[in-house]
């Protein structure tokens, strides 16, 4: 919805894309406008970013086709393409992740208009049909109610979300199952029968005697999302995604890749990292290499050899016939002091040494959450992005957990000398301090006293 990505914002960043060099071709659906023979013709690599554009029906009676039960994802379709303008009276919402909240926002947001011609759900069904602008003028709020399997506590959605959507005026039913969908005369849903339930595991457990039935005029169900992927047949998994390896390499078709919802339906920054993950597979094939085994700590990190190659700095050949050389800091065949522990593990609070930080407020993004009586057509942006100074000043709390940044505790508290700055002609950026084990006795002062971490003792505790 605009009120979470503003459009003018989304069409700058799509703008920039194209001002890149990429080509874009609109209107145009592989599958059916082109058969993927022919993309495979043309390209070496083709990576599917499709996303996913169908929602799961709600498994209960009553349900399959009812006019006015549809899915989250066609609700709030009709809703960011400018046709839904208002929607029912009363709204029930099946769900409890960031969909089923994006939905009740939305309906609060945009309320309702008794002169609104037919009924709520055409304008979703239909794509083609825009309602008129001038119900806008006659708006009134909307009863929105979400239910979810689980607990608020337990909820897929964010905690903040939840607590938002509640200051707007929504009915949170938790704990809650629904049972069957009830329908009157002319075929259309009246209500949506439900019970309280706990919870094994994923499997809910209704609560006899709990069985009540609440309004509805129209029902939305946002319970998971699949891929349109008619004329794909061959790339679904069977549950409406793509398979994939961890380089986002489809299993079976080594030249495509899969990135986003289609491979997981999860976060937008989610999908950033699985593009760039992609990015770099994709390369590696066109190239002939052999893509590489991603690290179980799967983020971006300074190559330290690449840039001691562009220095000039490149480590020896070892010689495996030399002898024993365990144990030595004098031999140039390896890099000591060099481990970044971020590579390989999550560097937690208790290994940081926290004396060599002050504590510094976070710079926290402001929120425009309105209130129950201000909600009806409030579509400002509702988290703040922040300035490029504070956006800065909020960066520099970062402690480089795992990585060294030249601090010289190591240095400075080493009681045998053993920790010495790397000589100016042979350090580079990442390459700082340097250790003389022979003068090393294992005291741990230097893994005491480093404040990110970086430090780790070879020998045990």
């Amino acid at each position: 919805p605009n009120y979470r990505v503003p459009r003018d914002k989304l069409a700058a960043e799509n703008q920039r894309i194209v001002d890149m060099g990429v080509e874009v071709k609109y209107n145009t659906r592989v599958g059916k406008d082109v058969s993927v023979e022919n993309l495979e013709k043309d390209y070496d690599a083709i990576i599917w970013a499709v996303g996913c554009w169908t929602g799961r029906a709600l498994p209960v009676d009553g349900w399959e086709g009812t006019p006015n039960c549809v899915t989250g994802v066609a609700y709030l379709k009709a809703f960011n393409e400018g046709r839904m303008k208002v929607t029912g009276k009363k709204l029930i919402c099946v769900g409890g992740g960031d969909t089923s909240i994006d939905v009740v926002s939305v309906a609060r947001r945009i309320g309702t208009n008794p002169a609104m011609p037919g009924n709520p759900e055409d304008v979703v069904h239909d794509g083609s049909m825009d309602q008129d602008e001038s119900l806008i003028a006659g708006r009134e709020p909307v009863d929105a109610t979400l239910t979810s399997l689980f607990t608020k506590e337990n909820m897929m959605a964010a905690e903040h979300e939840i607590h938002d959507a509640i200051h707007e005026g929504v009915t949170i039913l938790d704990g809650v199952m629904p049972l069957e969908v009830i329908k009157g005369d002319d075929g259309r849903a009246t209500g949506l029968k439900v019970c309280d339930c706990t919870m094994d595991g994923m499997t809910p457990i209704p609560v006899e005697g709990t069985e009540r039935v609440l309004e509805a005029d129209i029902i939305v169900a946002a319970i998971g999302q699949g891929g349109d992927l008619a004329g794909l047949e061959s790339f679904d998994n069977g549950r409406g995604l793509m398979d994939t390896t961890n380089n986002y390499q489809l299993k079976d078709k080594p030249n495509h890749f899969a990135i986003g919802d289609i491979v997981r339906p999860h976060l937008l920054t989610t999908a950033i990292g699985q593009a760039w993950v992609a990015a770099e597979s994709v390369d590696e094939f066109l190239k002939g290499e052999e893509i590489k085994k991603r690290p179980k700590v799967d983020v971006h990190h300074f190559d330290l050899l690449e840039k001691m190659h562009e220095t000039g700095l490149d480590p020896e050949t070892f010689d495996p016939n030399a002898g024993d050389q365990r144990g030595t800091s004098s031999s140039n065949f390896a890099v000591h002091n060099y481990e970044d522990r971020s590579f390989a593990e999550i560097i937690s609070s208790d290994e940081l040494f926290l004396g060599h930080f002050e504590v510094t407020p976070r710079h926290k993004r402001s929120e425009d959450v309105p209130s129950a009586d201000d909600v009806l057509g409030h579509f400002k942006e509702r988290m703040q992005g922040l300035d490029d100074e504070t956006a800065q000043k909020e960066a520099d709390r970062c402690m480089s957990c795992g990585l060294c940044f030249e601090c010289d505790n190591c240095v400075i508290y080493c009681p045998q000398d053993a920790v010495y700055r790397v000589p100016k002609a042979e350090a580079t950026t990442g390459r700082y301090v340097a250790t003389d084990y022979s003068r090393c006795i294992g005291c741990h002062i230097c893994h005491d006293v480093c404040p990110t971490g970086y430090i780790q003792m070879g020998l045990g505790e």
